[in-house]
Formats: C-alpha cells, sequence, structure tokens
C-alpha cells in the first residue's frame, strides 16, 4: 500500500510527538522516583524544621481524623503534642540538629497513644543487614492463645516454649518501649502486631541494640522451667533462619469437599471483588459442602467489603467456620461480628484484637521536611449504640485443647467437621 506524501508527513509528525510524549512521561516520573528516593532524604534536620513537622502531623490529625483531638480529651491531646515538640528539642545533637529516625520514633510514639490502627507512622529505614550492632533474638517471637512463644529458632530445644523473661525482666515489660509505639485499638493487637513485623520493632526499637547476649528463662512445652544465655544474631542472620512471616494461601480439599479460606486486608476495589466472586464460583462449581473462613490476619479493609463477602456466603455452603484472634479488627472485625449476629457458623479462636466499631478508611499524608510518610484515619464505622465491645468466639481455643492434635490447628478444624459430617450423617 502506498501512501501519499502528506499522510506520511502526519504519520511522522505524529509519531514524533507520541515519542516526545513518552520521553517526557519518563523523565516525569523517573524524576519523582529519584526526589522520593531514601537514599536522597534528608538525614539530619534543625530544630525549626523538626519543630515544623510535629506541629504539620498533628494540624493534619486535627483536620482529618473523624474525633475531636482523634478520640483523647482536650488536654491529653495538648499534653502530647508539647511532649513531643520537647522531646525532639532534647534530642538535638551538638550542632542543634535532630536525626530524621529520631523524628520518626517520636512520631510513632505520638501516633500509638491514639490507639487507632489507622492513625500511624509508615516510616522504616533502610535495612543493615550486615551492621554488627543491630542484634536480634536467635529466635522468632510467637504470640499465640495470649502468650509469647518461640516460633522458628536456630536451637531446636527451645521449639514451642513459652517466653517468660529478657534480660531479668518478664517479657511483656522488656518489649513494652517497642509496643509504646505501635498504633493499635488493644493491647492484644499491638503484640500481634509486634510479632508480625518484629523484624522492624526488633530493629526501630534498639532493643537489643549492641548486646552480644541475653539472659532468656522459658517454660519448655512438658513444662520445665529453664533458663539458657542465648547468642543474638545479626539482621541477616534472622533473616535466613526466620524468613519473611508465614503468609497464608487459600487451600481446596476437593476430597472432603471444603475449602479453607485465609482472608487478609479487605480493600473496597473492583479486583477484589472479582477474586473472591471468582473464588466462590470455584468451589460452587467443585461441589464444596463446608468453609473454613480465617479471619486471624485480617486487620484492615473497608466494612463494604465486609458486606460484600457476607452476601455470597448465606446459602452456599452447609458448614461454615470462622476463625479470628488478635490480628482480626478494623473491616475484619466488622465481618466477623456480622457473621456471629447472622450465626451463619462456629466461630473458633481467641477475643479479636479490634471492635467493628473503630476508625478507618485512612488517608497518607507526607510531613514537608523530613519526608516521612503517614496516614490518619478519616471515618467513624459506628455501630447502632456505639458498642465498643469485640467479637468473642464460641469456642476458645487453647493448647490444652489442641493438644491431642500436637497443637496443629488445621489438623484440629479438619477434624472437628469430620466428626460433625459424620454425626449428621447417622441422624
Amino acid at each position: 500500500m502506498t501512501l501519499s506524501a502528506t499522510t506520511a508527513r502526519r504519520l511522522a509528525a505524529a509519531r514524533d510527538i507520541t515519542a516526545v510524549l513518552i520521553f517526557c512521561a519518563l523523565v516525569f516520573l523517573g524524576g519523582r522516583a529519584l526526589v522520593n528516593s531514601p537514599h536522597l532524604q534528608k538525614e539530619r534536620l534543625t530544630k525549626k524544621e523538626a519543630g515544623s513537622d510535629i506541629t504539620e502531623f498533628f494540624a493534619k490529625v486535627e483536620k482529618t481524623h473523624p474525633a475531636p483531638f482523634a478520640g483523647l480529651t482536650a488536654q491529653q491531646y495538648a499534653v502530647l503534642k508539647s511532649s513531643a515538640l520537647a522531646q525532639a528539642v532534647a534530642r538535638l545533637d551538638e550542632l542543634g540538629r535532630l536525626q530524621v529516625p529520631h523524628l520518626a520514633y517520636i512520631l510513632y510514639r505520638s501516633a500509638a497513644q491514639f490507639e487507632d490502627a489507622s492513625t500511624r507512622v509508615l516510616w522504616q529505614p533502610r535495612r543493615k543487614w550486615k551492621d554488627p550492632e543491630l542484634k536480634f533474638p536467635p529466635f522468632r517471637v510467637e504470640y499465640i492463645y495470649g502468650r509469647f512463644t518461640v516460633g522458628s529458632t536456630l536451637d531446636p530445644s527451645m521449639a514451642g516454649a513459652e517466653l517468660l523473661e529478657v534480660n531479668g525482666l518478664p517479657l511483656i515489660e522488656f518489649i513494652k518501649p517497642a509496643l509504646g509505639l505501635i498504633a493499635g485499638e488493644t493491647a492484644a493487637h499491638r503484640r500481634y502486631v509486634f510479632c508480625r513485623d518484629q523484624d522492624f520493632w526488633w530493629d526501630f526499637s534498639g532493643l537489643l541494640a549492641a548486646r552480644p547476649l541475653a539472659l532468656v528463662k522459658y517454660r519448655t512445652p512438658a513444662g520445665l522451667l529453664r533458663s539458657k544465655e542465648v547468642e543474638l544474631v545479626t539482621a541477616g542472620g534472622f533473616r535466613r533462619f526466620a524468613g519473611a512471616p508465614y503468609q497464608p494461601k487459600t487451600m481446596t480439599y476437593s476430597q472432603k469437599k471444603l475449602a479453607w479460606l485465609h482472608v487478609g486486608p479487605l480493600p473496597w476495589s473492583r479486583s477484589a471483588r472479582k477474586t473472591y466472586g471468582r473464588f466462590f464460583g470455584e468451589l460452587r462449581e467443585q461441589g464444596i459442602e463446608d468453609l473454613v473462613l480465617d479471619l486471624r490476619d485480617s486487620s484492615s479493609g473497608d466494612p463494604r467489603m465486609a458486606d460484600y463477602l457476607l452476601s455470597s456466603l448465606p446459602g452456599s455452603f452447609g458448614r461454615i467456620t470462622i476463625l479470628i484472634g488478635p490480628g482480626t479488627a478494623g473491616a475484619g472485625a466488622v465481618l466477623a461480628s456480622r457473621l456471629k449476629e447472622l450465626k451463619a457458623g462456629d466461630i473458633l479462636g481467641e477475643e479479636t484484637g479490634g471492635a467493628p466499631d473503630h476508625f478507618g478508611a485512612p488517608e497518607e499524608f507526607k510531613l514537608g521536611n523530613s519526608g516521612i510518610r503517614y496516614t490518619v484515619a478519616a471515618e467513624h464505622y459506628a455501630l447502632p449504640g456505639g458498642s465498643k465491645a469485640r467479637v468473642s468466639p464460641d469456642l476458645r481455643l487453647t493448647e490444652a485443647l489442641l493438644r491431642p492434635h500436637k497443637g496443629d490447628l488445621k489438623a484440629f478444624v479438619l477434624d472437628r467437621l469430620a466428626r460433625d459430617r459424620k454425626a449428621s450423617k447417622q441422624q
């Protein structure tokens, strides 16, 4: 096909314009990424800059948060703000500068006082995996059934043990400085978050900094008390044996006609609705009769998504088992509460870490001088009557209850469902 000279010129012009637009877009996106790079962020602030960022943080909270003074009294709020400014002054170095991590620490502590999981600081340091001064325990801490236990560890003899003390202090007292930095509705939820993100909290809190050893007192699964001096590990060593926290996946047991759905954050988005809609459609096609809804890691999202999931469940499955715990909060707590009201199934686990009546819909901001990012709750999801009660399970799980299954929750739930199915057939 032969093009006329005019058409050829127009096509060439369109091509050149498109190339220029693509180039400009790449320059813009690359420049923005470079500017936002942590390597170009300020490392120290003047007293004036630090004070300005703290004032800006509290101003955004006042403007955005749906509750006056973010749920505090006017006096408590004023004291919190003045305390943050005083801490910034106290941490100035000999040149009158404040390190950005120190400002982040102050803001983390301030945000935690609101007891609102949606109003929190997002800043994290660049991880120095080979820093010899940065120390971690030689085990991963887990929080389950109201106790701190040893998860993955370099010492097999400590596996599954209950942690009692570190360096002569009850464990809860030892990690108290870190818990005081965590934004959460309840103490149980903050403990859950500490364990979920402990690689960050051990680093940021500096609880084990520059220590070669730690004295640990623990109780073995057999009930024996033990004390041991353990050698702390570097960040790289901790990452190698502890790895990333376990990320659960959805599992389908076709032969047992059962599906296990791990529900994480519940964003109100088209893609999330499509994903869940497709999943439930596949379960119906496979003839799945029993569904386990695992809400133990569902601590954020939009209550509208909880309503969407709720609308997909009634009449779709014979038996529904709901698992809840300290990590169930926000939209996850809303879903658990409504399932309990409808008596849609048996609720197993521990009391939720948050109440259905909560603050959510966080809006993200960035401080002008330090570049620290943070979120502030913008909505109050209130329930009729304004109840702040958390959701309690129908069956509270304990170590004694799971002992016949060697502590394996999955085995316990599957066995329980199998027995229920057998009993229903005999009726």
